[in-house]
């Protein structure tokens, strides 16, 4: 039985939100509270401008999507597409993305235009590899006994509490496999991070502890990176490392806290109180209009 939690509109920490914040706190607040409290910017544009895509997103939506639809398949007991049909599915999809949605890229000046077959090449690859894994074979062979059990992409985004406090770390793929172990798979399409992941690790194995009542020992995350050069990257944690892990969120939760009018509601301050941060990374900012001087 997994645990379920009630709505509270308290903040809630993630790998992304502290990042974001941490990155440039008017970035931040664009995307978390604009919308709502921003009096000054029309609420049509910021929608425009929290939409746009680029090719990176893109990529990384399109291949999780194809996963999780297969991985759906199996577990319902439905047939699953074969290999082509999925990747001629995905080529579908670059070309209506790159219809219908606006890029960053494209909008921002740094391309003409989306080059659509170099999007569906790195989506091909990254499903080619995903079904050639030994992961694929051993899920459709043995894993399919424990199928009711698949956590797939949660729909609640991976609502725990750590130490008492909100936190969102949504799992990929969470499976159980002998002795009583769970496994986290969690696909990456996009460059290697060995921090950046090994923190989201950290945050699935809380996740297990939490929702599924797993001991730590037991829960065997592991980084599937899909691109090009195929590799997986296994993690371990010790409970000191939990702990000291538990540490950091209540930090960066405070942090976030303070940022907030009432804590409790998750009422922001004025926007002043979130200060740009100019950097290299503003070029991939989708409101950087919104900062031009």
């Amino acid at each position: 039985m997994q645990r379920k939690y009630s709505f509270t509109p308290i903040l809630g920490w993630s790998v992304s939100r502290y990042e974001k914040f941490e990155g440039c706190k008017r970035q931040y607040y664009y995307d978390y509270y604009a919308k709502k409290y921003d009096k000054e910017i029309p609420a049509q544009k910021l929608d425009s401008l929290k939409s746009l895509t680029s090719t990176h997103l893109e990529i990384g939506n399109l291949v999780h999507d194809a996963i999780a639809t297969q991985l759906h398949r199996i577990k319902k007991n439905q047939t699953p597409q074969n290999h082509t049909e999925v990747i001629n599915y995905s080529h579908y999809l670059v070309d209506r993305a790159v219809q219908e949605k606006t890029f960053l890229e494209v909008h921002y000046g740094q391309r003409d235009q989306i080059d659509s077959d170099d999007l569906k090449d790195r989506v091909g690859i990254c499903l080619k590899n995903f079904f050639e894994s030994h992961w694929y074979s051993w899920l459709a062979e043995e894993g399919i006994k424990s199928r009711s059990e698949w956590v797939i992409e949660p729909n609640d985004f991976g609502e725990v509490r750590i130490n008492g406090l909100k936190a969102y770390c949504k799992v990929d793929f969470l499976f159980p496999m002998a002795e009583g172990d769970l496994c986290v798979l969690d696909w990456k399409t996009g460059k290697i991070d060995r921090e950046k992941h090994r923190r989201q690790m950290t945050g699935y194995v809380v996740y297990a502890q939490d929702i599924c009542r797993a001991q730590a020992e037991k829960v065997k995350p592991v980084v599937v990176y899909l691109g090009e050069n195929y590799q997986e990257m296994e993690h371990s944690f010790t409970q000191d490392e939990l702990d000291e892990f538990a540490q950091q969120i209540a930090l960066q939760t405070r942090e976030m806290y303070e940022c907030c009018e009432i804590v409790e509601e998750n009422i922001p301050k004025a926007k002043d109180n979130f200060p740009r941060n100019v950097r290299k990374f503003c070029a991939y900012c989708n409101y950087q209009e919104l900062c031009g001087d």
